[in-house]
């Protein structure tokens, strides 16, 4: 679990309210981040930040909703003051991915495992000093430890159960994500308090809502999104690529933006019930970016 820093630093406010935050683990690991990343960027309210919970480096393969489980479950059992090795170890590879070169990584996990026997061991927080200068003291660079905890604690952002929003954004693709594996996903959600924002067919459903284009679709068209191109391109993403020149890993967020309010209404023309998503065309992100943008 990682979350990019510019997320993980506060934006300055003249507002002295709680900032809440609404934390997003979402399936895609490039089109709904971006997505999220500059609405937060753009159009929220001012006490309140979105924060992407990205996969670690070594997951990015990963897409399935149930993986999606792990990465908040993971996320769950690491908000309090306190940290697994486990997930000490996937930070600090994390920063090795984004740093190359800086340090022996098998080395430093090998004192690790030296330190502590098993990965599920919870290091307290007030701890992490002193294990980050145990691991780097015979580190070359003398400022290691010290990088390397600025970087430790910009991913560290405090969650709270009762005042911030947890919430997974995931496509109900019937090729990939089952009925089994629907009903698992929507009980891990009520059991640990997890917002449940779920597009069927996918996630570009909710995009194309915002260009007015979307109002002569045919709907069984938009529901079986099947595919249009020889490179695999689905009718979706065909029709966005049509439309604003969209591709995968090319969000253009000024295109969508203006349309935003009326995406917003038009899924309201559909269902936004989860039990019903499962099996019919809909989506209900769109409440979710409803509760963060701002009023005009």
């Amino acid at each position: 679990m990682r979350i990019k820093e510019p997320f993980a630093t506060e934006r300055p406010s003249e507002i002295n309210e709680y900032r809440k935050k609404f934390f997003i683990a979402s399936e895609g690991a490039k089109t709904e981040p971006t997505y999220f990343k500059k609405l937060n960027e753009s159009l929220i309210k001012e006490n309140v930040t979105i924060i992407n919970i990205l996969r670690d480096y070594a997951s990015q393969g990963h897409s399935n909703p149930t993986d999606v489980i792990k990465l908040l479950q993971t996320f769950i059992d690491n908000s309090s003051d306190e940290v697994t090795v486990g997930e000490l170890k996937n930070k600090l590879s994390n920063w090795d991915h984004e740093n190359p070169g800086i340090i022996d990584l098998q080395n430093t996990f090998l004192k690790l495992d030296q330190m502590y026997k098993k990965d599920v061991y919870r290091i307290q927080s007030k701890d992490l000093d002193s294990v980050f200068m145990t691991l780097f003291k015979n580190e070359a660079y003398e400022d290691m430890a010290t990088n390397f905890e600025k970087y430790f604690t910009a991913q560290d952002v405090t969650y709270s159960s009762t005042r911030d929003s947890l919430n997974m954004v995931v496509d109900r693709d019937k090729d990939s994500f089952t009925e089994e594996q629907y009903d698992k996903v929507v009980d891990f959600c009520k059991k640990n308090h997890v917002n449940l924002y779920i597009s069927n067919p996918n996630f570009e459903l909710w995009l194309l809502m915002h260009f007015d284009e979307f109002d002569s679709e045919n709907e069984e068209d938009l529901l079986k999104n099947e595919k249009r191109t020889k490179s695999g391109r689905r009718y979706l993403e065909k029709r966005l690529h049509d439309i604003c020149g969209y591709r995968k890993n090319d969000i253009r967020f000024n295109d969508l933006e203006p349309g935003i309010k009326n995406a917003i209404k038009r899924e309201k023309r559909f269902t936004e019930d989860i039990t019903r998503i499962k099996n019919e065309l809909g989506t209900n992100v769109g409440l979710l970016v409803e509760q963060m943008i701002k009023e005009k």
